[in-house]
């Protein structure tokens, strides 16, 4: 108690004050009060001057946590006498810190909205509180990996609807980021041989990341789709299984203008590696395309959504790209081949016609019907070794 017989000293420091702070500290004790209470403890802390506010948020930061402690700190906070950012900062040091952050997650939701609004705007501690939060983030959904059903997420939409649209941007942000680094790749070959089962995974068992897309990134969704294509262009980029789920989530409930803006991008994106040349940049798109067509619960409409895809930009790019171009599209299938790992969506390559025909494109189409052929023989081989076993 080191702090009130530093207060004791001080001049500016009334007789009451002691009183104010042990019941400050009764009060954490104390998980609810009725509206008496409220209104006595409310005009209690209003009677602190400016040198007793700054020190009773000080003592308070020092208590241990307890069943009434963050009723007192919105009863802090909607004073002005400590933030719930202010509060977190004072333990940045401390094991409590995540334990308190997880609480704020799932219940405090108005403490919540003020250290994301602190993280935005404050220059000073914006970068730390960002840290801290995402963090905290991370634990979270970390858990909701192994066991989806520790959290129902209900901060999602209070912050949607109490944060300020420059705050909110900085929001989701974080929680794309977030996400993105629950997982990340060998290399792109291992996106293409579990692309299937990563989307199953996300619409069957990690329903927290479609939660988090229609709650949080509502109305938002060409923003996040922006961010999302920025940051799986960066050199080095891993993160791959997040980034296909969160693509195929919000492509499964799109609206028009965000569908055609996901049209838009691919056609874009086919034209960049018509003239950059890049293998990388070609995997990118068929990836993305197979993410963005996975818009149903049926695997075999997702396929066809694709092969649709494939035959308008694929089959079609005589269209919209030169001789020259057309045949640097044609030589990166030919390169992508020894990436595909599915045979089913290998088979929409080998099926699907591109025009005009001639013959680099039958080279192509020879190439891909002997590497289905591989993949086939594989997949029977697979079979037959798992029957031997059994």
């Amino acid at each position: 108690m080191y702090v009130l017989r530093e207060q004791n000293r001080n001049s500016n420091i009334g007789n009451s004050y002691g009183f104010v702070c042990r019941t400050l500290e009764k009060q954490c004790g104390i998980q609810h009060l009725g509206s008496n209470e409220k209104y006595e403890f409310v005009e209690l802390l209003k009677l602190l001057n400016a040198k007793e506010r700054l020190l009773a948020s000080k003592f308070f930061c020092q208590l241990p946590a307890n069943m009434g402690s963050f009723r007192v700190l919105l009863q802090l906070q909607q004073l002005g006498i400590l933030t719930a950012s202010e509060y977190i900062l004072s333990k940045e040091h401390s094991d409590q810190l995540q334990v308190d952050l997880i609480i704020f997650l799932e219940s405090e939701f108005e403490l919540l909205t003020n250290v994301f609004i602190s993280a935005a705007y404050d220059v000073e501690s914006g970068v730390k509180l960002t840290s801290i939060l995402t963090a905290a983030l991370g634990n979270l959904y970390a858990g909701l990996v192994s066991n989806p059903k520790i959290s129902n997420l209900g901060y999602v939409e209070p912050l949607r609807r109490s944060l300020p649209d420059d705050a909110l941007r900085v929001c989701i942000n974080m929680h794309l980021s977030t996400l993105l680094e629950l997982h990340r790749s060998e290399d792109i070959t291992e996106a293409f041989a579990n692309f299937s089962a990563w989307i199953n995974q996300g619409v069957d068992e990690l329903t927290f990341v479609k939660h988090i897309c229609d709650k949080l990134f509502a109305s938002h969704h060409q923003e996040v789709l922006q961010f999302l294509f920025k940051q799986s262009n960066m050199d080095g980029f891993k993160e791959w299984k997040f980034y296909l789920i969160l693509v195929q989530s919000i492509a499964s409930v799109a609206d028009s203008e965000t569908t055609a803006f996901i049209k838009k991008h691919l056609k874009n994106r086919l034209l960049h590696t018509a003239s950059s040349g890049c293998l990388k940049s070609l995997l990118h798109l068929l990836l993305t395309a197979r993410a963005a067509t996975a818009t149903t619960m049926d695997i075999q409409s997702n396929l066809d959504n694709y092969a649709k895809w494939y035959k308008q930009n694929i089959g079609e790019m005589t269209y919209i790209l030169g001789a020259e171009k057309f045949q640097v599209i044609l030589g990166l299938l030919e390169e992508s081949l020894v990436y595909e790992r599915e045979l089913l969506y290998l088979e929409i390559h080998v099926t699907i016609a591109i025009s005009p025909g001639g013959r680099l494109v039958q080279s192509y189409k020879t190439k891909c019907r002997a590497y289905a052929s591989q993949l086939k023989a594989k997949a029977k081989k697979k079979i037959l070794n798992e029957s031997n076993t059994n």
